[in-house]
């Protein structure tokens, strides 16, 4: 009988130990938030859409990290710069990768050189272009034969090298002020050289995965859910109050608003549906971030009608910003007068206020210029695609431009198609469009951030735009070490680039999205950085 009751102690303490875990495991703290579509990859040096950098902000950590106090320290704990040699020293922490291994100056010299290297294909290479050598090594030409000897060679002169396991030094090309806040762009954060090198294809697959972040990724069901929990082997992990963060793909703008709504989602994209934006406005639930960004249309300037520049320019000139962004996007955007977004500094002012406008609105004059390019009043315009991804703002803008070229240019043969997110951004990096929309918003601080993306030699070049003169002001400008200089030329070189219009700037973006009021401390900034590193649930 003693026994019998022992027994029977013994299995109410075990389902009480079971309850209460069960509980604690229900008591996790777990964010639910959306990313839109799949990402190809989250290995740093492949990583270039918004979804894929806000992924890999969570999971890994650079030099520095952008934080609600501005540039902080990450793996670097300190740092110092020499004027006379143009040479940044940074002094690393002890940290580790997430299997445990240290992360030392080695690491960052091998990520570095990894992402440059032509063989890699890094869409992002050319923002390491600041190092000294750097360009050198990412232009080399893979046909060339004796490529690979060339590569060889051009690794051994990039200006970045491990003094020691804990010291790093990195020389650039010229004056470049946001360089620390470069350093904590996903393409400068570390990897790890055994993880890559024994599986290339690690950064789209549990299994391998290994980064340095507050984050680890636990699980990754394409198409549907991409899991991180905290990683424990962070250096401020202490820091990091989030458990869990499920990263959701939901492409269809009411299906997502109808998750927010019903709880299922803490934090939306800004895909929203354009007619119950006014609604939740006055709800007071729509949040508004200001970002600097530009909406545009890229072009495929390699595909007629838009290798002639009069047609490029024909198109935008009809029409009408204000209209666009007063009726179809609302929500805080404001008519795009240039490439280059206000926001930017250029000494104690704006780069856009010192610039001024540089996009022409006249029907009239576009109505010529079509003429002058061979389609009076529209006649004998081919037929014309724009591709879309799965967005209805996007699709909206789109319609609502189609119809000021049919009224303003009697241009009636183009219709917009619309394709997965993720097809789209593969037909984009194949050039397989005629017109397609797109946005940039800025990595850092300075109107470099997006002129650099119209040279011949960056990796997010979609619209194949290629001017010896821009490429070469834009060179000069990365060389220089005089920041008015620096300055003029980008005036000069935004210029080209307005009289060119191998894109055609639409509106200056407002981010609008909806998040849980129990969700707090999401660090987001005007380049549109979203962090869970400080954020927490509130009680």
């Amino acid at each position: 009988m003693k026994r019998v009751k022992s027994v029977v102690v013994l299995l109410i303490v075990m389902v009480l130990v079971l309850q209460l875990g069960l509980h604690m495991a229900a008591a996790k703290d777990v964010v639910t938030m959306n990313i839109g579509s799949d990402p190809r990859s989250v290995d740093p040096a492949l990583a270039s859409t918004t979804n894929e950098h806000v992924l890999v902000n969570q999971l890994f950590e650079g030099l520095t990290r952008q934080g609600p106090e501005g540039i902080v320290p990450g793996v670097a704990r300190e740092w110092s710069f020499d004027q006379d040699t143009n040479t940044y020293t940074f002094v690393l922490r002890d940290a580790q990768f997430s299997n445990g291994d240290p992360i030392t100056a080695e690491d960052f010299v091998y990520s570095w050189k990894r992402a440059l290297d032509p063989r890699t294909g890094s869409e992002y290479a050319y923002q390491l272009y600041y190092i000294k050598g750097a360009q050198a090594l990412n232009e080399i030409d893979l046909a060339a034969a004796d490529a690979e000897e060339q590569i060889h060679a051009a690794l051994e002169t990039v200006g970045v090298r491990a003094v020691d396991a804990k010291t790093l030094e990195v020389t650039l090309e010229g004056l470049a002020p946001y360089f620390l806040s470069l350093v904590a762009f996903p393409t400068y954060h570390p990897v790890n050289k055994n993880v890559v090198e024994e599986n290339p294809d690690w950064g789209a697959q549990v299994s391998s995965f290994v980064s340095n972040g507050p984050y680890v990724l636990q699980s990754w069901v394409h198409g549907e859910k991409i899991v991180l929990v905290k990683n424990e082997k962070y250096w401020d992990q202490d820091t990091v109050s989030i458990d869990q963060l499920d990263f959701l793909m939901i492409e269809q703008a009411n299906t997502q608003l109808i998750m927010w709504e019903t709880g299922q989602l803490d934090i939306t994209t800004d895909n929203l549906p354009v007619t119950e934006l006014d609604r939740l406005e006055k709800e007071g639930v729509l949040k508004k971030q200001p970002v600097i960004a530009t909406r545009f249309i890229f072009l495929n300037n390699e595909r007629a009608p838009f290798d002639d520049p009069n047609v490029r320019n024909a198109l935008s000139m009809a029409l009408d910003r204000a209209a666009i962004t007063h009726s179809v996007i609302k929500s805080g955007s404001t008519p795009a007068i240039a490439y280059v977004p206000p926001g930017m500094p250029e000494g104690t002012t704006d780069f856009r206020e010192v610039g001024g406008t540089l996009i022409e609105e006249d029907a009239a004059k576009a109505k010529a210029l079509l003429a002058e390019a061979g389609y009076p009043e529209g006649a004998g315009f081919p037929d014309i695609e724009i591709m879309i991804s799965a967005n209805e703002k996007t699709k909206a803008i789109a319609e609502a431009c189609i119809e000021m070229w049919k009224k303003n240019l009697n241009i009636t043969t183009i219709e917009v198609r619309s394709v997965e997110s993720k097809i789209a951004s593969e037909r984009r990096r194949g050039f397989d469009f005629d017109m397609t929309f797109s946005g940039w918003y800025g990595d850092f601080l300075d109107p470099m951030t997006f002129l650099e993306l119209a040279t011949s030699k960056s990796g997010q070049n979609s619209m194949q735009y290629a001017n010896p003169e821009f490429d070469r002001l834009i060179e000069e400008v990365n060389s220089s070490s005089d920041e008015q200089e620096r300055m003029a030329k980008m005036h000069q070189a935004e210029a080209i680039l307005m009289k060119d219009m191998p894109l055609i700037p639409i509106n200056v973006e407002g981010s609008t999205y909806l998040s849980n009021p129990r969700v707090q401390g999401v660090f987001r900034n005007i380049l549109n950085m979203v962090d869970f590193k400080w954020a927490y649930i509130a009680q």
